[in-house]
Order: structure tokens, then C-alpha cells, then sequence
């Protein structure tokens, strides 16, 4: 009997332990929790990186701004091209865009001087193959209304030139010899036939049958000067082109800044908690972290 009460006192003893302990486990564990409350709190505060923004090249938007100003894009490029895309971080287009610039201004340089050549080269033989004296000499042998105004032995041929014109303007000519030396005189000397009789290989042109020659000399000398137009043209060309390379090029570089602008950024953000692991049977740190990326 004395056996089963001693029993029974140390079971209920056991039981006001295990009680009490129960009560202490618990009220340890609430403790336990807000502090690790607390110290999550204080991880996160200290160990977040939020607004970390990265560009497609890796760079961070600490590093440099990644707006970019259309507006001074489209100046850089509109005065020399491929800077707007410079600008932009488009070294590829603007390696072509500026290309493209040097080699149509060297085209227009060719051109021009090409044409510069050719020029000198018609305008010699002009002055060497045609006379004002053997022309007006043909006005007054062919008898041309106010040809009596020429002097043919008057040794200044500006004012025998002079003189050339009044008995033009009597005759109804649809041209006057321009002064010389000038672009219009090396034009209709060769242009119009009433110039014709001027012509080193000019011979037996009368008043009627001048408009119905045509003289291989003068044939030679009109297509002379017809490949220095053409220089001129292609050389006009290019300057055109290189206004256009400007124009697309100011253009593109707004463009490019639009697109740059609107490229995407990624958004990392990172922290650490203080968590229970149940597998560990422990409290453990764990790092979490958040990408974002926006277009």
C-alpha cells in the first residue's frame, strides 16, 4: 500500500515538471519569435538592394543616365551624321552613317575637280579654234544689217565685241556674244549657228545657208564641254545626296533614341531571413531575391 502512494506522488510530481516545463517551452518560443521578428527586420533594412536598375549592356543606371535627349540626337546627326548614333550607343550605324558622309563629300570632290579639268580643257581649245575677228568679218562680207557699225581693224576686240552686238541687234539675232571669258560666251558660241562662221574650220557659210551646217568641230567641242556638265551634275549629285545622309540620319538618330529609351531594364532586389528549419531543427539565414525586368 505504502508502495502504490509513493508511486502515485512521483507520477503526479513528473506531471507538475512536465507542466511547468510545457509553460516554459511556450512562453520561450513567442520570445523567440518576435525577436526573430525583429532581427528580420533589421537584416532586411540593412542587406536590401532594391532599384538596382542594369541595362541590356550590364551597366547600372549609377554608372549613366539611360534616358537619352532625341532632340540632341537629331542635331548631332543632323550636323555631322552618325553622331546622334554615337550618342546612342549605336557604334554600328554610326560607323556607316558617317561612312557614307565622308565618301559622298570625296565623290563631290572628284566630281568638281574632274569637272574643273574638263573645263579649262574646252574653254583652251575655244579660245585657240574661234575669233571674234573671222565672225565679225563674216557679218560684213555677208552684208548682215548694221554691219557698217564694225570697225574690223580696231585693235581692242572688247570693242569690237561692242560693235559685233550693235549689228546682232540690227539683224534680229536671237543672241548677243556675251563678254569674254564669261560662262554664257562659251555656251552660245557653240550653241547657236549664227556663231558658226567664227570657227577656225569654218568655210563657205553665207547668210543662207548658216542654219543648216553642222560642223564636226563644232560637234567635237559641244560634247567637250557637255562631259564637264556631266562632272558638274554628278558632283551636284553627291552634294544632294549628303544634304538626304543628313536628313535620314537626323532622323534615325531620334529614332534610335526612342528605341534606346524604351530598352529594357531589370530590377533586382535582395534580402536575408532569419527562418526556422524544420528539417535542420535549427534557425538559419536565407537570402531571397527578386528580378524584374521591364520594356
Amino acid at each position: 500500500m505504502k508502495k502504490i502512494i509513493l508511486i502515485a506522488i512521483i507520477s503526479l510530481g513528473q506531471l507538475l515538471f512536465a507542466q511547468e516545463n510545457s509553460e516554459e517551452r511556450n512562453s520561450f518560443n513567442e520570445n523567440n519569435f518576435k525577436k526573430l521578428q525583429l532581427k528580420n527586420a533589421i537584416i532586411e533594412t540593412e542587406i536590401n538592394t532594391d532599384k538596382v536598375a542594369i541595362d541590356k549592356n550590364g551597366k547600372s543606371i549609377n554608372d549613366e543616365p539611360l534616358e537619352k535627349n532625341a532632340l540632341l540626337a537629331g542635331v548631332m546627326s543632323a550636323i555631322i551624321p552618325g553622331a546622334g548614333q554615337f550618342y546612342t550607343k549605336n557604334f554600328v550605324k554610326s560607323a556607316i552613317f558617317l561612312g557614307v558622309e565622308i565618301g559622298l563629300w570625296t565623290t563631290y570632290a572628284i566630281f568638281e575637280k574632274k569637272g574643273d579639268d574638263q573645263t579649262r580643257f574646252f574653254q583652251d581649245y575655244a579660245n585657240k579654234n574661234w575669233s571674234i575677228r573671222k565672225y565679225a568679218q563674216w557679218l560684213v562680207s555677208e552684208g548682215f544689217p548694221g554691219s557698217g557699225a564694225i570697225n574690223l581693224n580696231v585693235p581692242d576686240e572688247e570693242i569690237l565685241r561692242q560693235q559685233v552686238n550693235i549689228c546682232e541687234d540690227s539683224s534680229g539675232f536671237s543672241h548677243k556674244l556675251p563678254p569674254f571669258g564669261e560662262q554664257q560666251y562659251y555656251e552660245v558660241i557653240g550653241k547657236y549657228q549664227t556663231y558658226l562662221a567664227g570657227w577656225s574650220e569654218a568655210s563657205g557659210i553665207t547668210k543662207y545657208n548658216y542654219m543648216t551646217i553642222k560642223l564636226p568641230q563644232v560637234i567635237y567641242y559641244m560634247n567637250e564641254r557637255e562631259k564637264a556638265n556631266k562632272y558638274y551634275n554628278n558632283g551636284s549629285l553627291a552634294l544632294t545626296v549628303v544634304i538626304v545622309n543628313h536628313v535620314l540620319s537626323a532622323a534615325d538618330a531620334v529614332w534610335s533614341v526612342s528605341v534606346f529609351n524604351k530598352d529594357y531594364k531589370v530590377k533586382t532586389s535582395f534580402n536575408v531571413r532569419y527562418l526556422y528549419s524544420k528539417e535542420q531543427l535549427r534557425y538559419k539565414l536565407v537570402p531571397f531575391t527578386n528580378i524584374s525586368i521591364n520594356f
